[in-house]
């Protein structure tokens, strides 16, 4: 587990880097739903003759809120969920008396620590991006039909996920957050440890299963400036010229994202700053002139 959370502390840090370079940065949360399937483990027999196999099918489904800080290309989320873990097994040959036999139904508290790397384009005033990064689910408490199991931090996972994410704004500042991800889980340590102390010699086998499911999280969040050019007063920088810091800077007709799209420029394209409204910046680049958060200039 310590060592779990080192390699995603290490890749936090190095993350948090893009702050420095003058990034846009935002905050927020909201609810999660992560659900994965066949975290199991199959189990085979040839014993003298006696053949059986057995599979054990493991169902997660998690429900929680969870809080979220990111710059332009990276995405860091903390979550808190309650998850119901069912399973039973199917089998067959020798060990078909297994047949849908309980594993039973497991309640866990975890805590989740999750690094996204994120790749944002503009499209009009939403902002798409796809994601790719990994989790750490740490098990607080764990519960089921037979008592309260003493060593849940043993049932803490890696896990690793892909998807998109979708930005609506609404206001100067706010926005609505929308994502889906594709989540691949690790076994746990306690599966691990008994699947490397299982005796074969006799024949028989234990394999792993790993599990995956879809995981949704919608929430709010307030985006504001990280770099130099926001920090700068209006007077400094009115009558100056100034380079866009995004891949696809929207220009709008007012100032806020709510007005109508005038055009838009590419990375380092050169502006001239004729005036601005708190965070937003009335700009002219040849022929394209309205406002654009300053967030995204960066002095020349």
């Amino acid at each position: 587990m310590k060592r779990g959370i080192s390699v995603l502390a290490l890749l936090a840090i190095v993350a948090t880097g893009a702050f420095a370079q003058g990034f846009s940065m935002a905050a927020g949360g909201g609810a999660l739903f992560d659900y994965s399937l066949n975290n199991g483990f199959k189990v085979s027999i040839d014993v003298a003759g006696i053949r059986g196999s057995s599979v054990a099918t493991v169902q997660n489904l998690s429900i929680g809120g969870y809080g979220f800080f990111d710059a332009t290309y990276a995405e860091m989320d903390v979550s808190f969920a309650y998850g119901r873990i069912t399973g039973k097994y199917e089998a067959n040959g020798a060990l078909a008396w297994m047949t849908d036999m309980d594993l039973g139904v497991g309640n866990a508290l975890q805590l989740g620590f999750t690094l996204l790397g994120k790749y944002p384009i503009g499209l009009g005033s939403f902002t798409l991006f796809p994601l790719l990064g990994a989790d750490y689910n740490i098990v607080l408490s764990y519960k089921n039909k037979y008592g309260n199991y003493d060593k849940h931090m043993d049932l803490s996972q890696f896990g690793l996920l892909a998807g998109a994410g979708l930005d609506f704004p609404f206001g100067s500042a706010l926005f609505l957050r929308a994502e889906a991800l594709f989540h691949f889980r690790f076994f746990d340590k306690l599966t691990n440890d008994a699947i490397k102390g299982f005796d074969t010699s006799y024949g028989g086998s234990l394999d792993k299963k790993y599990g995956m499911g879809p995981r949704i999280q919608i929430g709010l969040g307030y985006k504001f400036g990280g770099g130099s050019a926001s920090s700068s007063s209006s007077s400094s920088r009115s009558g100056k010229y100034m380079l866009v810091n995004a891949d696809a800077l929207n220009v709008r007709k007012g100032p806020s994202a709510d007005t109508a799209l005038v055009g838009t420029l590419s990375r380092g394209t050169r502006v001239e700053v004729l005036s601005n409204s708190g965070t937003w910046w009335k700009i002219k680049s040849g022929k394209i002139e309205g406002y654009v958060n300053s967030s995204y200039l960066k002095a020349p």
